[in-house]
């Protein structure tokens, strides 16, 4: 979670296509159309509202990749 954190701190992200270029393998969610990070050797989810004109990343949950596919997002 540190090292993500690094990384998002020091990232520029315009636009999604350049969040992904650091994250590659994030998604949005398609009913919230928040960020779902996938981090820890993707054993861990991250979700976090992600305003790119702010430049803010509001992380609402981190979980498990397990509890992660019960989740309805």
């Amino acid at each position: 979670m540190q090292r993500f954190l690094e990384i998002a701190r020091a990232a520029d992200w315009p636009h999604f296509p350049a969040l992904r270029q650091t994250f590659p393998a994030t998604d949005l969610g398609r009913k919230t159309n928040k960020a779902i990070f996938n981090i820890g050797g993707n054993k861990y989810r991250v979700i976090a509202v992600v305003n790119l004109e702010r430049e803010a990343l509001l992380i609402e949950e981190v979980l498990t990749h397990e509890k992660y596919n019960r989740e309805k997002l």
